[in-house]
Protein backbone atom coordinates (compact mmCIF):
# COMPACT_ATOMS: atom_id res chain seq x y z
CA UNK A 1 0.00 0.00 0.00
CA UNK A 2 1.32 3.44 -0.87
CA UNK A 3 1.60 5.74 2.11
CA UNK A 4 1.87 9.40 2.97
CA UNK A 5 4.17 10.48 0.13
CA UNK A 6 1.40 9.79 -2.40
CA UNK A 7 -1.18 11.78 -0.40
CA UNK A 8 1.35 14.59 0.08
CA UNK A 9 2.10 14.67 -3.65
CA UNK A 10 -1.57 14.79 -4.58
CA UNK A 11 -2.20 17.48 -1.95
CA UNK A 12 0.63 19.55 -3.44
CA UNK A 13 -1.21 19.51 -6.78
CA UNK A 14 -4.59 20.19 -5.15
CA UNK A 15 -3.27 23.18 -3.16
CA UNK A 16 -2.15 24.78 -6.42
CA UNK A 17 -5.75 24.48 -7.68
CA UNK A 18 -8.16 25.80 -5.01
CA UNK A 19 -11.14 24.97 -7.24
CA UNK A 20 -10.25 21.26 -6.91
CA UNK A 21 -10.18 21.46 -3.11
CA UNK A 22 -13.59 23.20 -3.19
CA UNK A 23 -15.02 20.35 -5.30
CA UNK A 24 -13.72 17.75 -2.84
CA UNK A 25 -14.98 19.49 0.35
CA UNK A 26 -18.60 18.22 0.02
CA UNK A 27 -17.20 14.66 -0.04
CA UNK A 28 -15.31 15.03 3.28
CA UNK A 29 -15.02 11.74 5.13
CA UNK A 30 -15.35 9.63 1.99
CA UNK A 31 -12.73 7.04 1.15
CA UNK A 32 -11.21 6.54 -2.30
CA UNK A 33 -9.54 3.26 -3.25
CA UNK A 34 -7.23 3.33 -6.27
CA UNK A 35 -5.60 0.25 -7.72
CA UNK A 36 -3.07 0.30 -10.55
CA UNK A 37 -2.03 -3.28 -11.24
CA UNK A 38 -0.52 -4.60 -7.98
CA UNK A 39 -0.24 -1.13 -6.42
CA UNK A 40 -3.11 -0.11 -4.14
CA UNK A 41 -3.77 3.19 -2.43
CA UNK A 42 -6.57 4.28 -0.09
CA UNK A 43 -7.20 7.95 0.54
CA UNK A 44 -9.68 9.74 2.79
CA UNK A 45 -11.00 13.20 1.97
CA UNK A 46 -10.52 15.74 4.77
CA UNK A 47 -12.91 18.63 5.57
CA UNK A 48 -10.66 21.12 3.71
CA UNK A 49 -10.63 18.93 0.57
CA UNK A 50 -7.11 17.61 1.08
CA UNK A 51 -6.40 13.88 1.10
CA UNK A 52 -4.77 11.68 3.70
CA UNK A 53 -3.70 8.06 3.54
CA UNK A 54 -6.32 5.72 4.97
CA UNK A 55 -5.46 2.40 6.57
CA UNK A 56 -8.92 1.68 7.99
CA UNK A 57 -10.94 -1.40 7.12
CA UNK A 58 -13.95 0.69 6.12
CA UNK A 59 -15.44 0.11 2.68
CA UNK A 60 -14.33 2.60 0.07
CA UNK A 61 -16.99 5.01 -1.17
CA UNK A 62 -15.50 4.85 -4.65
CA UNK A 63 -13.05 2.35 -6.14
CA UNK A 64 -11.00 3.05 -9.24
CA UNK A 65 -9.00 0.33 -10.96
CA UNK A 66 -6.57 0.96 -13.80
CA UNK A 67 -5.13 -1.99 -15.65
CA UNK A 68 -1.36 -1.54 -16.18
CA UNK A 69 -1.86 -1.15 -19.96
CA UNK A 70 -4.47 1.55 -19.38
CA UNK A 71 -2.14 3.32 -16.96
CA UNK A 72 0.53 3.34 -19.68
CA UNK A 73 -2.02 4.79 -22.12
CA UNK A 74 -2.73 7.63 -19.69
CA UNK A 75 0.95 8.57 -19.85
CA UNK A 76 0.60 9.04 -23.62
CA UNK A 77 -3.03 10.07 -24.08
CA UNK A 78 -3.52 11.89 -20.81
CA UNK A 79 -6.80 11.90 -18.95
CA UNK A 80 -8.78 10.81 -22.06
CA UNK A 81 -7.69 7.24 -21.41
CA UNK A 82 -9.05 7.39 -17.86
CA UNK A 83 -12.59 7.10 -19.22
CA UNK A 84 -11.83 3.37 -19.61
CA UNK A 85 -11.02 2.84 -15.92
CA UNK A 86 -13.20 0.50 -13.85
CA UNK A 87 -15.05 2.75 -11.40
CA UNK A 88 -17.54 1.53 -8.78
CA UNK A 89 -19.30 3.25 -5.93
CA UNK A 90 -20.59 6.77 -5.30
CA UNK A 91 -21.27 8.27 -8.74
CA UNK A 92 -21.20 11.89 -7.54
CA UNK A 93 -17.75 11.40 -6.01
CA UNK A 94 -16.58 9.49 -9.10
CA UNK A 95 -17.73 12.36 -11.34
CA UNK A 96 -15.95 14.88 -9.14
CA UNK A 97 -12.74 12.85 -9.28
CA UNK A 98 -13.06 12.46 -13.07
CA UNK A 99 -13.50 16.22 -13.49
CA UNK A 100 -10.48 16.95 -11.31
CA UNK A 101 -8.37 14.35 -13.17
CA UNK A 102 -9.29 15.89 -16.52
CA UNK A 103 -8.67 19.49 -15.49
CA UNK A 104 -5.91 19.42 -12.88
CA UNK A 105 -2.56 20.40 -14.37
CA UNK A 106 0.79 20.27 -12.64
CA UNK A 107 2.87 23.38 -13.22
CA UNK A 108 6.12 21.44 -12.92
CA UNK A 109 8.15 24.35 -14.29
CA UNK A 110 7.04 26.47 -11.33
CA UNK A 111 8.08 23.77 -8.84
CA UNK A 112 11.33 23.14 -10.70
CA UNK A 113 12.18 26.86 -10.82
CA UNK A 114 12.36 26.89 -7.02
CA UNK A 115 15.20 24.36 -7.25
CA UNK A 116 17.14 25.26 -10.41
CA UNK A 117 15.95 28.76 -11.32
CA UNK A 118 13.53 30.09 -13.93
CA UNK A 119 15.67 29.78 -17.07
CA UNK A 120 16.83 26.24 -16.37
CA UNK A 121 13.29 25.20 -15.37
CA UNK A 122 11.93 26.58 -18.64
CA UNK A 123 14.58 24.73 -20.67
CA UNK A 124 13.96 21.48 -18.79
CA UNK A 125 10.20 21.95 -19.28
CA UNK A 126 10.69 22.58 -22.98
CA UNK A 127 12.82 19.46 -23.30
CA UNK A 128 10.25 17.42 -21.36
CA UNK A 129 7.42 18.65 -23.61
CA UNK A 130 9.44 17.80 -26.71
CA UNK A 131 10.16 14.32 -25.36
CA UNK A 132 6.47 13.80 -24.50
CA UNK A 133 5.42 14.94 -27.98
CA UNK A 134 7.99 12.63 -29.56
CA UNK A 135 6.74 9.65 -27.52
CA UNK A 136 3.14 10.47 -28.42
CA UNK A 137 3.96 10.86 -32.12
CA UNK A 138 6.07 7.69 -32.14
CA UNK A 139 3.33 5.70 -30.42
CA UNK A 140 0.70 6.94 -32.86
CA UNK A 141 2.99 6.15 -35.82
CA UNK A 142 3.71 2.67 -34.49
CA UNK A 143 0.01 1.99 -34.02
CA UNK A 144 -0.77 3.20 -37.55
CA UNK A 145 2.06 1.10 -39.04
CA UNK A 146 0.81 -1.97 -37.14
CA UNK A 147 -2.70 -1.38 -38.38
CA UNK A 148 -1.48 -0.95 -41.97
CA UNK A 149 0.63 -4.10 -41.71
CA UNK A 150 -2.26 -6.27 -40.49
CA UNK A 151 -4.64 -4.82 -43.10
CA UNK A 152 -2.38 -4.51 -46.16
CA UNK A 153 0.62 -6.84 -45.75
CA UNK A 154 -0.93 -9.67 -43.75
CA UNK A 155 -4.65 -9.19 -44.30
CA UNK A 156 -5.85 -10.62 -41.00
CA UNK A 157 -7.99 -7.57 -40.33
CA UNK A 158 -10.55 -6.57 -42.95
CA UNK A 159 -10.67 -3.03 -44.29
CA UNK A 160 -13.80 -1.16 -43.25
CA UNK A 161 -14.69 -0.56 -46.93
CA UNK A 162 -14.42 -4.30 -47.64
CA UNK A 163 -16.61 -5.12 -44.64
CA UNK A 164 -19.22 -2.55 -45.74
CA UNK A 165 -19.17 -3.95 -49.28
CA UNK A 166 -19.57 -7.52 -47.97
CA UNK A 167 -22.51 -6.50 -45.74
CA UNK A 168 -24.17 -4.70 -48.68
CA UNK A 169 -23.70 -7.79 -50.87
CA UNK A 170 -25.22 -10.04 -48.20
CA UNK A 171 -28.19 -7.67 -47.87
CA UNK A 172 -28.64 -7.61 -51.64
CA UNK A 173 -28.48 -11.43 -51.81
CA UNK A 174 -31.01 -11.73 -48.96
CA UNK A 175 -33.42 -9.36 -50.74
CA UNK A 176 -32.99 -11.16 -54.07
CA UNK A 177 -33.63 -14.52 -52.36
CA UNK A 178 -36.78 -13.13 -50.72
CA UNK A 179 -38.02 -11.84 -54.11
CA UNK A 180 -37.28 -15.21 -55.74
CA UNK A 181 -39.17 -17.04 -53.00
CA UNK A 182 -42.16 -14.73 -53.54
CA UNK A 183 -42.07 -15.35 -57.31
CA UNK A 184 -41.90 -19.12 -56.82
CA UNK A 185 -44.80 -18.92 -54.37
CA UNK A 186 -46.88 -16.86 -56.82
CA UNK A 187 -46.04 -19.20 -59.73
CA UNK A 188 -46.95 -22.23 -57.59
CA UNK A 189 -50.32 -20.67 -56.66
CA UNK A 190 -50.98 -19.69 -60.29
CA UNK A 191 -50.24 -23.23 -61.46
CA UNK A 192 -52.63 -24.75 -58.92
CA UNK A 193 -55.47 -22.54 -60.12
Amino acid sequence: MLGLPSAATINHLLKAAPWALERLCPHAGNIIAVKIGPIAMRLAIEANGELRSDASDANADVSIELKPALFMRTLVEGSRALSNADVTGDTALAQTLAYIAQNLRWDYEEDLSKVVGDVAAHRIGSTARSARDWVKHSTESMMQMSKDFWIEERPTIAKSDDVASFVASVDELRDATARLEKRIELLTKARRN
